[in-house]
């Protein structure tokens, strides 16, 4: 084994620079090589291969990066040495091992959290023993083992009738802190050492299952928010196994939100069938119409992502029934027409000033008759056509009544469009359209609306505006699209946009240019999609 002293000097030596300017370097390569020339010649050839050391023809030396080289893996031979100093090393390092084999890294915060007193007494001295002796590496306030070998080495040290048993005991202890469920990174390893355990019903009492059940909702929303769908539905489905055997009985308001995000991860990650059977689940056991009103909602959305729009219609117009709000779906012309004139007088003198000096809606059952409306306006654009004059005049009748709310700006722009197919009043389809675009621009969800509405505003503008504007409002709709990952309103605005572009610049080839660039495969784009739909869902 060569000293660290003599591994300097043949660096040196080898390439040609002062000792002092090798000294970091070779205290690297002693620790990952334990000083072995046959290990030593191996690490040097990966570390260029991976371009973490080249020669610099400007500067005629070598150069390498430490901090990349401190953080390369040891390699397997090595690994095999240190695996048998494990044996050798103190009862109380090889305790804070096992401890660290139970994350496989963690950092120096966790280590103080983690009140394991009784099994080890000091981690953070033991861990430096450990990294003397190259089996732990530090990167910064990271610990983590020097190869896996070595974690999966440690962790069978452990008996298997105790693992269990200690990661129960790691997460207890993480869950102690009073802020583990505003703390993402420390409530998921808190509930993760107790989802490992399987079968923990011998070891945790009904107050600690009922805890780490409520854990693993926070848990799961955490990684909502960090677009990780599948992992989010892995805490929710933990969480329920963690619920009492009666839960719908003794544990109800937090089974049915369980439920409920479970629902909605499932359904975003393509998991059909479990999302049905919860939805059936919740929907058995809901005590009231309120407590069911997520899960109905939910339920029209999967039925429309089944393209099952007159079934998903049905639920709607149900829910809509008991806010007090009746729509028959073999609504006539005649009653259309009648609704549109009264649209008419109701905006003849509405200004952006008029919309934005109303209070605020505060009634709780018509906010959500509303957004429910702005649900059905969509899906009846498939189903029943002749009720989407209904509900947007429905919407402006109950903004002018109760108070402005975010699906006022839908009513716009869905009103704008009617008043255009159903009256003659252009010039007012015009100007009810130009003050839904206006109070989209400055919105909370501006690109989300613009998404959704431009296909709507753009039908009024092409007509009393040149088609250069609207190929301008086209292309920020498209955009708008593409940033919330809403890929079938981009599709639609990209249509619209290559239709205009004709119209005011008739260039086929340049209108072939624009069509590709719009339709072409985007798994980006794909990507947003899932994660603004289930935004959308929440």
């Amino acid at each position: 084994e060569l000293p660290e002293r003599a591994i300097n000097k043949m660096l040196s030596f080898k390439f040609c620079l002062p000792i002092r300017h090798t000294r970091e370097l070779a205290r690297l390569v002693h620790c990952k090589t334990r000083g072995f020339p046959m290990y030593i010649i191996e690490f040097l050839r990966s570390i260029i291969q991976r371009n973490m050391m080249s020669f610099s023809v400007k500067s005629r030396k070598w150069r390498w990066d430490d901090i990349l080289i401190d953080i390369q893996m040891i390699s397997g031979n090595v690994a095999e040495l240190l695996t048998r100093k494990l044996q050798q090393l103190s009862h109380d390092v090889i305790e804070t091992l096992k401890v660290l084999s139970c994350f496989g890294q963690m950092n120096t915060s966790t280590i103080q959290l983690l009140d394991l007193g009784q099994f080890v007494p000091d981690m953070v001295e033991s861990l430096e023993v450990a990294m003397k002796e190259g089996i732990v590496d530090k990167a910064g306030p990271i610990f983590a083992f020097s190869h896996d070998m070595l974690q999966e080495s440690t962790y069978n040290l452990i008996p298997v009738e105790e693992r269990k048993l200690l990661h129960v005991n790691i997460g207890r202890s993480l869950a102690q802190d009073v802020m583990v469920a505003q703390n993402a990174e420390l409530c998921t390893l808190a509930v993760d050492q107790i989802n490992i355990s399987q079968g923990t019903d011998n070891i945790l009492n009904p107050a600690e299952r009922a805890r780490f059940a409520w854990l693993n909702l926070i848990a799961g929303k955490h990684s909502i928010s960090a677009s990780s769908y599948e992992q989010a539905r892995g805490y929710f489905e933990a969480g329920i196994r963690l619920l009492h055997a009666k839960a719908w009985d003794k544990q109800y308001s937090l089974c049915l939100e369980l439920h409920e995000l479970s629902v909605v991860v499932s359904f975003m990650d393509g998991n059909v069938e479990t999302a049905s059977s919860l939805l059936g689940v919740i929907l058995s056991n809901t005590k009231s119409f309120d407590d069911a009103l997520n899960s109905r909602v939910l339920r029209a959305k999967f039925l429309a992502s089944q393209e099952q729009y007159s079934e998903a219609t049905n639920e709607l117009l149900d829910i809509l029934s008991h806010f007090g709000e009746e729509f028959s779906q073999d609504a006539c012309l005649a009653h259309v027409m009648s609704e549109i004139k009264a649209a008419q007088l109701m905006l003849k003198e509405v200004t952006k000033e008029k919309i934005l000096n109303l209070p605020t809606i505060q009634d709780t059952r018509k906010i959500n008759a509303m957004e429910i409306m702005g649900l059905l306006i969509a899906l009846c654009n498939f189903s029943s056509p002749m009720l989407v004059p209904l509900l947007c005049c429905r919407l402006m009748k109950l903004t002018f009544e109760f108070g402005f709310c975010e699906d006022t700006i839908s009513g716009l722009a869905f009103v704008s469009h009617a008043l255009l197919f159903y009256s003659d009043d252009v010039l007012l389809a015009a100007r009810v359209g130009r003050i839904a675009e206006s109070l989209i621009s400055g919105n909370i969800h501006e690109h989300s609306l613009r998404a959704k509405l431009t296909q709507m505003t753009c039908s009024v503008k092409v007509l009393i505006e040149p088609f250069q504007v609207t190929v301008d409002h086209c292309l920020n709709g498209y955009n708008s699209a593409k940033i919330v990952g809403d890929i079938d309103n981009a599709m639609l605005c990209g249509l619209i946009y290559c239709i205009s572009y004709f119209f005011s610049v008739p260039d086929l080839i340049g209108l072939q240019r624009h069509m590709v660039n719009f339709f072409s495969p985007n798994d980006k784009t794909q990507a947003n999609w899932r994660a603004s739909q289930c935004n959308v869902i929440l």
